[in-house]
C-alpha cells in the first residue's frame, strides 16, 4: 500500500477517534456545563501526562532500533512489560502527591499503566502488522472514552469519579488487543540485539523529555488558568484547546507512518514542505476563526462559553507552529536527532516561565497569547536547527 493510501486510512480510523473525544467533550459542556466539562479534561490531561512520563520515551525507541533490525520483537516486547509494571507505582504516587484516597491511587496507577501498555504495544505493531490494526488500535480508547461519556450522560450526573476508570478500561481494552495480535506475530529471523540499554535510554530520554514536557506544558496551564480565572475559565479553555488538537491530531497519528517512511527513505525536503503546508493551513484557520468572534462568540455553546471563539483564534495561531514542529519532530527522530526536539521544548517551558512571571493577574486571553508565542519559539528551534544543517553542507 502507498504512503498516500496508509495515511488516508488512517486518518479515516484515526480521525473517529478524534472525533470521538471531541464529541464526548462538547456534550458534557453542553449538557453539565463548563465545571463537568474541565474535570473530565483536566484528569485526561493528568492521565495522559504521566503515562508520557512513565514511557521514558521507549514506544519510539523500541519502533527505531526494531525497524532498523537492531533489536528483536521478543526483547521489545520484554522492555514494554517492564515499563507497564514500573508505571503502575508511578499513576500511584502522583495521585498521592494530589493527595488522593486509597481508591483514587489504585484507579490513577491502573489507568497510567493501562495507557503505558497500549502506548508501548502499539508502536510495535507497526513494524510488522498492517497499518489497518496499528490505526484502529489508536482511535478504539477514544472511543471506548465516548461510548463511557455517553453512559454517564444517559445518567444525568457526572462524579469527579468515573473519569479515571473510565479511562483505565478504556486504554486496558485497547492494551489487551494489541498484546493479543503481537503474539500471534514471530519475527521473520531471529535477531541478536546491539543494542545496549545506553543506546536505548538515550534515544529513549529525548522522546521521553519531548513527551513529557509537552503534557506538561498543556497541564500547566490549565491550572494556571484555573488559579487565576476559575472553574469556568478552565471549561472555555480546554474547550478550546481541544478543538485546536482537531487539526493537529492528524500529524501526530501520521507520524508514526512517517517517522517508518523517513527512516527508510530520508525526506529532508518533504519534511520541510509539509511542515510549511500545515503551517499557512492552520495560520489561515486561525484569522478566520478571529474574523468569526464577534459573530459567534460562543461557538454555539451558550453564554457560559462567551469568548471562548477569541481564544479559539489565538490558540490556532499557536497551533500553526505547533504543527510545523510536530512534522519537524518525526524528521529529526528519523534521521537519530532526537534532541532537537527536547531544545524545542525547552524554549516553549522559557516563554511559559517568563509569562507566569509576569502576568500577576492573568486573564483567559493572555494565558492563551503567552501559549501561542511559546508554540511559536518551539518552532523557531527548529527552523535555526534546519539552516544550520543547510550552512554546513558544501555548496
Amino acid at each position: 500500500m502507498s504512503l498516500k493510501r496508509q495515511l488516508l486510512v488512517s486518518f479515516g480510523l484515526q480521525g473517529a477517534g478524534a472525533a470521538a473525544v471531541l464529541l464526548a467533550t462538547l456534550l458534557l459542556g453542553a449538557r453539565l456545563g463548563p465545571e463537568v466539562q474541565g474535570g473530565f479534561s483536566r484528569v485526561k490531561a493528568e492521565v495522559e501526562f504521566v503515562a508520557a512520563f512513565a514511557m521514558f520515551g521507549l514506544p519510539q525507541a523500541l519502533f527505531f532500533f526494531v525497524k532498523s533490525g537492531a533489536m528483536s520483537g521478543r526483547s521489545a516486547l520484554r522492555w514494554a512489560l517492564g515499563c507497564t509494571l514500573v508505571a503502575l507505582p508511578i499513576g500511584a504516587l502522583c495521585a498521592a502527591w494530589q493527595r488522593e484516597n486509597g481508591v483514587a491511587l489504585l484507579l490513577m496507577g491502573g489507568a497510567v499503566a493501562a495507557a503505558v501498555a497500549h502506548g508501548q504495544l502499539r508502536a510495535l505493531l507497526l513494524v510488522r502488522q498492517p497499518t489497518a490494526w496499528f490505526n484502529l488500535l489508536t482511535a478504539l480508547p477514544q472511543l471506548l472514552v465516548l461510548a463511557g461519556v455517553l453512559h454517564v450522560l444517559a445518567r444525568g450526573t457526572a462524579e469527579a469519579s468515573q473519569w479515571l476508570p473510565l479511562f483505565a478500561v478504556a486504554y486496558a481494552g485497547a492494551a489487551s488487543i494489541a498484546a493479543w495480535r503481537l503474539r500471534s506475530t514471530r519475527d521473520d529471523a531471529p535477531v541478536a540485539s546491539t543494542v545496549t540499554w545506553r543506546a536505548l535510554a538515550h534515544y529513549g530520554l529525548a522522546a521521553w523529555l519531548t513527551a513529557a514536557l509537552a503534557t506538561a506544558a498543556i497541564l500547566l496551564v490549565q491550572r494556571w488558568v484555573e488559579a487565576a480565572q476559575g472553574a469556568v475559565a478552565l471549561g472555555r479553555f480546554t474547550m478550546a484547546m481541544t478543538l485546536v488538537q482537531v487539526p493537529l491530531t492528524p500529524i501526530s497519528y501520521a507520524a508514526p507512518l512517517l517517522l517508518r517512511r523517513w527512516m527508510e527513505r530520508p525526506g529532508a525536503a518533504a519534511s520541510r514542505r509539509v511542515a510549511g503546508v500545515v503551517f499557512a493551513t492552520l495560520l489561515v484557520a486561525a484569522a478566520l476563526m478571529g474574523l468569526a468572534a464577534g459573530m459567534w462568540p460562543d461557538l454555539g455553546l451558550g453564554v457560559a462559553y462567551a469568548g471562548t471563539t477569541s481564544a479559539l483564534a489565538v490558540l490556532l495561531a499557536g497551533g500553526a507552529a505547533e504543527a510545523a514542529s510536530r512534522v519537524l519532530t518525526v524528521q529529526a527522530s528519523a534521521s537519530g536527532r532526537p534532541w532537537i526536539a527536547v531544545r524545542a521544548e525547552a524554549a516553549r517551558w522559557a516563554v511559559l516561565a517568563i509569562g507566569w512571571a509576569a502576568l500577576d493577574a492573568a486573564s483567559l486571553m493572555s494565558v492563551c497569547a503567552v501559549w501561542a508565542i511559546g508554540a511559536w519559539a518551539a518552532a523557531a528551534v527548529f527552523v535555526a536547527s534546519s539552516r544550520g544543517d543547510a550552512a554546513e553542507r558544501p555548496a
